[in-house]
């Protein structure tokens, strides 16, 4: 083999080396960077199944306490149906009596055969308005249950300093008129209770003499006794 021939071949082998060394290089490195990559998608992997989990119980959580809400409101709505039926029990007593009940103002009245007004300084009743409570005495005596509170009402009209009285006073005795021709018609006391609103509570014009005369009047409300729905609620 002439020495020309043997350079080319050793050049050849030469350069076939360096090129298998290159490609082994190439081989570790992206066996390195495989195992790199593997290692990293793993610890990703590892991330997002423990974020699934951390979701999972707080999803888990969300559910127990809407659950734990959903109850209470269902008690809560259970409790409220309750306290309304009481609520309709109580009033139904004055519904099956025959009392007639009339809303005015926001405010809950017993209606009346006839008002009761009353002339200027006053707790005087007359014949018709006798004749109303009377009839008014029959129905609650067969509905012991039902309980009323009478109000008096005065007009603006005021009393002379020195007459030892005052609209407050004349409130009351015009209710306390009434009760006692209810307590006369056999209605028991522990039915009736009353109030003074004086002059506080028009219900017309005070500037007017008819305004005023409406404002001289009793008048009677439903009284329920709620003690014991308060008391458990």
């Amino acid at each position: 083999m002439s020495k020309k021939k043997y350079d080319e071949l050793s050049a050849a082998k030469a350069a076939t080396d360096q090129a298998l060394a290159e490609t082994q290089a190439n081989v570790q490195t992206l066996e390195e960077e495989k195992d790199a990559l593997a290692a990293e998608m793993e610890a990703e992997k590892t991330r997002m199944n423990e974020e699934i989990s951390g979701i999972k119980s707080d999803l888990d959580a969300t559910k127990s306490n809407l659950a734990q809400v959903q109850e209470k409101l269902n008690m809560t709505e259970a409790e409220l149906n309750e306290f309304k039926e009481e609520i309709n029990g109580i009033f139904n007593t004055y519904k099956e009596s025959g009392l007639s009940l009339e809303e005015r103002d926001g405010r809950l009245y017993v209606t009346t055969s006839e008002p009761f007004n009353y002339s200027s300084g006053s707790s005087y009743l007359s014949k018709a308005e006798r004749d109303a409570i009377d009839s008014m005495a029959e129905t609650l005596k067969a509905t012991p249950n039902a309980k009323v509170l009478i109000e008096g009402h005065a007009d603006s009209q005021k009393f002379a300093a020195d007459a030892g009285t005052d609209n407050w006073d004349l409130g009351y005795a015009r209710a306390k008129a009434v009760a006692n021709r209810l307590i006369r018609g056999g209605v028991a006391a522990a039915q009736i209770a009353l109030a003074s609103r004086g002059d506080s509570m028009p219900a017309a014009d005070n500037g007017t003499s008819e305004g005023r005369a409406t404002n001289r009047r009793a008048v009677i409300l439903p009284n329920p006794d709620l003690g014991n729905i308060i008391k458990q609620n």
